[in-house]
């Protein structure tokens, strides 16, 4: 009988251990998406997406002692290339191969400086993406993206509190994309 409650006791126990390791973050920022423009006749645009970042980090963090990395839930390139085609098709462009303009969106930056003391904690996330549009043409643009975003708290910084900051930045490049235009009239002026 005792062995039938210590098992599972002690499973249950271990799991929770395990639990509190967590090394991964779960991003998900909020997408916002722009207007549509009802000028759009059929224009297929490609996209691609690079990480240009020299570690797939988002934070790393001195824990007991130990320096924690701790990385995103899911491949930060394939994220912001799937933000990107849906506000492309939101504003009415058709996403596919061989598109009048090629748009790439690099992950030049984007990561989570994590200090903590006794009693406080600072978080500070970055963020540099840019998009780059090349039409068949030849011409070629950039169009860069970038937020800081700043948080202070009591005691420590949990990969909660450190997840927020990196979706919160996250959601701000993000909005400032669904409302700049310099990419869309871009793909305008070259897509003939």
């Amino acid at each position: 009988m005792l062995k039938k409650l210590l098992f599972p006791l002690l499973a249950a126990l271990i799991l929770a251990g395990c639990a509190s390791n967590n090394t991964t973050l779960n991003i998900q920022p909020k997408i916002q998406l722009p207007q549509q423009d009802p000028s759009l006749m059929g224009v297929t645009v490609s996209i691609n997406g690079a990480d240009q970042r020299s570690d797939q980090a988002l934070a790393k963090v001195n824990r007991d002692g130990q320096l924690v990395t701790l990385t995103p839930s899911r491949d930060m390139r394939f994220l912001l290339q799937e933000v990107l085609e849906k506000q492309m098709t939101a504003r009415g462009y058709m996403v596919g191969p061989n598109g009048a303009v090629d748009l790439q969106i690099v992950v030049n930056g984007l990561y989570a400086d994590v200090t903590q003391g006794n009693v406080r904690y600072s978080i500070t996330t970055k963020a540099d993406i840019s998009i780059i549009a090349t039409a068949k043409n030849g011409n070629k643009q950039v169009k860069n993206y970038r937020q800081t975003y700043s948080v202070e708290g009591a005691f420590t910084a949990t990969n909660d509190k450190i997840t927020n900051a990196v979706n919160s930045t996250l959601s701000d490049v993000i909005s400032d994309m669904a409302q700049d235009t310099s990419v869309h009239n871009f793909i305008k002026q070259n897509a003939r």
